[in-house]
């Protein structure tokens, strides 16, 4: 009997300590591990990199999108400025209240130079009455990367002096260095003319005429026509015509690949300049870099001669 009991106190006890120990042992207060203790290799959820962040890496940190150009109807901006050939800031300001008439130039272009005459007698009918007229140079072969530290001492712009001199145009250019101003209007083409209204808005862009070679005995003055009505205080919907000439040369190497026009492309003068080609090949047919219509904007014609 005594046996018996002892054996069933014995398996009881046994049976005890095997269910005490598959307890987990509780941890003690000085066991816990809080929230600040947490190793360091281990990421907590505010220092997760957004999709976007790990999208910028390596990109440097002022890196910015570069701005919109401008469209019909926009307003010219404030922070156009650029410098004449003798040093002097063309700005904005300078046009606040004064229709403008922007026209983007090249001296080696013979798409450019059979224009030449033409926006003369824009300069000499409308410049009396108040319009501001400016050619912006905008191509790198023409006017180099940099600026010059002094204008009238340095040699840079020698080419373009003589060129208007031996010419005779009145031309007032400005230099593009960097190309800002024409990729803040989009400019593609020598020529590429812009007309702003005295209230600062863009209300026309493209060719000065559908006359491109000057053989026509009629032709539709697209530049003049616009001058006209708001000088005259017509009400005028902005509108644009295909640019056609030689691509802007830029400081990216955009529009580069210039060839020597064949044939006798030449405006004042009867000779072509060297240096140019139109856009879309000699001849200055419409396509390629600067040739092709703008999408959404209408064609009054002579884009493609």
């Amino acid at each position: 009997m005594i046996g018996s009991r002892i054996a069933l106190v014995f398996a009881l006890s046994t049976t005890s300590f095997a269910l005490i120990a598959q307890d987990p042992p509780k941890p003690t207060p000085a066991q816990e591990v809080k929230p600040s203790e947490a190793k360091p290799n281990e990421a907590k959820p505010s220092e997760a990199k957004p999709a976007d962040a790990k999208a910028a890496e390596g990109k440097p940190a002022d890196a910015k999108l570069a701005p919109k150009p401008i469209a019909l109807g926009d307003v010219l901006p404030t922070t156009f400025q650029l410098k004449d050939l003798d040093g002097t800031v063309r700005s904005a300001a300078d046009c606040k209240g004064k229709v403008t008439l922007i026209n983007f130039y090249s001296i080696q272009c013979p798409v450019q130079a059979a224009w030449d005459d033409r926006l003369v007698a824009l300069q000499k009918e409308f410049a009396d009455k108040g319009v501001v007229f400016w050619h912006i140079d905008s191509n790198v072969t023409e006017i180099g990367k940099d600026a010059p530290a002094d204008p009238k001492a340095d040699k840079s712009y020698a080419a373009i002096r003589a060129h208007l001199s031996e010419q005779k145009l009145p031309f007032t250019v400005l230099a593009d260095h960097g190309n800002a101003i024409a990729d803040m209007l989009d400019a593609r083409t020598t020529p590429h003319v812009y007309v702003f209204a005295a209230d600062g808005k863009l209300v026309y862009r493209g060719l000065v005429d559908d006359d491109q070679r000057g053989d026509k005995t009629e032709r539709k003055s697209y530049a003049r026509d616009v001058l006209q009505k708001l000088l005259a205080g017509e009400p005028v919907a902005p509108s644009a015509t295909k640019e056609t000439g030689c691509s802007i040369k830029r400081v990216d190497g955009t529009g580069q690949k210039n060839r020597r026009p064949r044939g006798d492309r030449g405006g004042r003068g009867g000779r072509a300049p060297r240096g140019g080609e139109p856009a879309g090949g000699p001849g200055g047919g419409a396509g390629g870099t600067g040739g092709e219509a703008r999408r959404g904007e209408g064609g009054g014609g002579g884009g493609g001669e």
